[in-house]
């Protein structure tokens, strides 16, 4: 038979550290964990419609993007949960959905069917034509919703240049108006 003397030593070293700190060979149980209050948001961005050539409209409209021109029409989407109930939240359980941009411009977000017709899924939405001038570049943006009953919560995307929107040099013409 083999002998291991280290081990038996180890073994009585723990047992005399668990007595000597009044401790027992049972692990306390974990804390119960606080009920989640923030509201939980997923988001993404598209290219809308607006002054999209029509020959590119398929190409662009409606696709995710973090690219774009002058002149084009971004779009949020988003959707709210509840991270005690998990469901999702409409206009009745909250009282503002908003994307704030870095230069204070505040958008307000509407709940409402896309595609509208026929009715789609639901969600957020908030639009921005970036202005002919605007700066090239990235810029910083955050979501923030509030609940009827107060709670809140904010997404950011994370602070790296390429995953920011960036303004391109490209210039859209105005799209004709239809009269």
């Amino acid at each position: 038979m083999k002998r291991f003397p280290l081990l038996g030593l180890t073994l009585t070293l723990g047992t005399l550290l668990l007595a000597a700190c009044g401790g027992s060979a049972a692990p306390a149980a974990p804390a119960a964990p606080q009920a989640a209050s923030n509201l939980f948001i997923a988001t993404d961005m598209v290219e809308g419609s607006k002054n999209v050539p029509q020959d590119q409209a398929s190409l662009r409209s409606c696709v995710l993007s973090s690219r774009f021109p002058r002149n084009a029409e971004i779009v949020w989407r988003a959707r709210v949960f509840d991270p005690v109930k998990g469901d999702l939240m409409d206009g009745n359980a909250l009282s503002a959905v908003q994307v704030k941009l870095a230069n204070g411009k505040v958008l307000d977000m509407h709940y409402a069917a896309h595609p509208a017709s026929p009715p789609g899924e639901m969600y957020w939405t908030a639009s921005w034509v970036v202005p002919k001038d605007q700066p090239t570049g990235s810029f910083k943006y955050s979501i923030v919703a509030t609940a009827s009953d107060g709670r809140s919560g904010q997404w950011q995307p994370f602070s790296v240049a390429a995953s920011l929107p960036t303004i391109t040099d490209e210039v859209l013409p105005d799209a004709p108006t239809s009269g």
